[in-house]
């Protein structure tokens, strides 16, 4: 094989391990975000703090993120409603307090059969590693031979590999074809095979899944090759009902497959609810991002589009959210494909972050505040409930006791005066 002619680059590190980290900004800084606010260096310390410790616990880092300095673009917003990763963590326990179902919905298997068995369309299942688990099977590979015979078979290309338990990409990787003991990934780069077996078996032997990779639709072709880029659709459950709250388009660009928006020069779009038009697009540049219309590999406008498949994603969205209505916040990875829209993922600790970057509004606005109140009166419900079952449980189990006492000591008496 010619190395040359894919991009003669050999990944010594197969895959991301760890997510790039953003570094804090030095303190030397501030003045010059403050000139770009139009606003004192003293006015940006004391926001910085209220907001920091606040009840959208904002971290520095995560205020200098969302640019809200810029006294023109955030004019008039509450800057209260924006919410950091703290905060994030306990709406996300406060949201979906049936942690027990966490499980179910986290693992990318058992979430998998649990969509795609009430008819929603899912990326198919090649094969799972799992080492030294379950009994021989054509889609169980158990130990290092059986994936490395696996890669080698070139009926299973192109696929994309992540592991089980796995979020935000890490660990994840889209591969083309086998070649003369190579993995050639979609970005031309050539793993070793011998590399990306000791990663999965170091990595991913608890769980690695490898799935079919389908065809983005012909528009995102145009945009950004043979990779996929989805919607996050972020829903809420209340009474029963399904309904969308957020929306934001994940576009990768330069050398990422993944479309996850931490990875440095990918895209994120502001979408029009009702129509999914794109109102503005922003691409990550480090620890924040710049505003761009076109996208940076293909030329091609962004701005004024319209996700294909828009009404199938959104109706996908809200028939996924009724078969997970115990976990009532989701956020919900969803492509636009040549066949229609298809469920790549669910996530019930769903990046709060992306939606106030692309909508540059916070969180915490009238109806996810009211949504979350009603899911606190629904857990203090759900606790009283258990309570009372257990007393009533406990009531059963006593007055059971005390009357096979009562029977045993009647047994003992008669004994005796039959004596």
């Amino acid at each position: 094989m010619n190395t040359g002619t894919v991009r003669n680059t050999i990944e010594m590190s197969p895959v991301d391990i760890l997510k790039t980290k953003s570094h804090s900004t030095p303190a030397a800084t501030i003045s010059e975000f403050a000139a770009r606010g139009k606003r004192s260096s003293f006015s940006l310390i004391i926001e910085i703090a209220r907001l920091w410790f606040g009840i959208g616990h904002l971290s520095p880092d995560e205020y200098l993120e969302l640019k809200l300095f810029d006294g023109d673009a955030f004019k008039g917003s509450d800057k209260k409603s924006f919410v950091g990763l703290k905060a994030a963590r306990k709406i996300w326990l406060k949201a979906n307090y049936r942690v027990e179902l966490f499980a179910m919905a986290t693992n990318k298997i058992a979430s998998s059969i649990w969509f795609a068995a009430h008819g929603l369309p899912i990326l198919p299942t090649l094969a799972i590693f799992h080492e030294q688990v379950g009994r021989s099977s054509s889609r169980l590979l158990r130990d290092d031979e059986e994936l490395r015979a696996f890669l080698k078979n070139g009926e299973h290309y192109p696929m994309f590999g992540k592991p089980i338990s796995g979020s935000q990409s890490i660990g994840s990787a889209s591969i083309e074809a086998y070649q003369d003991g190579f993995l050639i990934t979609t970005a031309g780069r050539l793993i070793s095979l011998e590399n990306f077996v000791s990663y999965v078996k170091m990595h991913g032997a608890t769980g690695y899944q490898f799935q079919s990779r389908v065809s983005p639709h012909a528009i995102v072709r145009e945009i950004c090759g043979a990779r996929l880029a989805t919607v996050r659709i972020l829903t809420i459950v209340t009474n029963g009902e399904p309904k969308i709250l957020r929306a934001c388009w994940k576009i990768p660009a330069g050398p990422h497959v993944a479309d996850n928006f931490w990875r440095p020069g990918n895209l994120l779009a502001q979408l029009d609810l009702a129509s999914g038009r794109v109102l503005r697009v922003i691409r990550r540049v480090g620890s924040s991002y710049e505003e761009v219309t076109h996208h940076p590999d293909t030329s091609q406008q962004i701005e004024g589009l319209v996700v294909p498949n828009w009404s199938e994603i959104t109706r996908l969205a809200i028939d996924a959210a009724k078969l997970l209505d115990d976990l009532p916040l989701v956020g919900w990875d969803i492509a636009p494909t040549d066949s229609g829209a298809v469920l790549v993922e669910s996530n019930v600790t769903p990046d709060f972050q992306l939606h106030q970057l692309s909508d540059r509004k916070g969180m915490l606005d009238a109806t996810f505040a009211s949504f979350l109140k009603q899911r606190e009166t629904d857990a203090a419900d759900a606790k009283r409930s258990f309570r009372r079952m257990a007393s009533s449980d406990k009531s059963i189990f006593l007055k059971s006791g005390r009357r096979e006492i009562m029977s045993a000591i009647r047994f003992l008496f008669g004994m005796r005066a039959a004596k």
